[in-house]
């Protein structure tokens, strides 16, 4: 096992990391998990959400390759969607395998 030197310190903390840092970012992974959702329904489905941290979050998992958005530009209005990527995936399975820890620890 590694000693507390070996870890980095608070100021390497970045990328990921930062973006998982706020709370609203495992709602947003988990729910995306399920499927492609648009922006409103993202809004709609995560109480307590403002859109503007909405709109934060999701262009930061799009910087970390968590979140891909894509336009349908063939429909009238155009619409966005939101998907997981492959590793957005991975983090979403990682987010249920704490939860499932927790509840059994509850």
């Amino acid at each position: 096992m590694g000693t507390e030197s070996d870890l980095p310190a608070p100021t390497e903390w970045s990328g990921i990391w930062e973006v998982l840092g706020c709370k609203w970012t495992f709602y947003i992974l988990r729910l995306l998990a399920r499927g492609d959702a648009q922006f409103n329904q993202i809004k709609q489905k995560i109480e307590g959400l403002p859109a503007s941290t909405l709109s934060t979050r999701l262009k930061s998992l799009q910087e970390e390759t968590v979140v891909v958005r894509t336009v349908d530009e063939s429909a009238t209005p155009p619409t966005v969607s939101y998907s997981l990527t492959e590793k957005g995936d991975e983090l979403a399975e990682i987010i249920m395998q704490i939860e499932k820890l927790e509840q059994r620890y509850s």
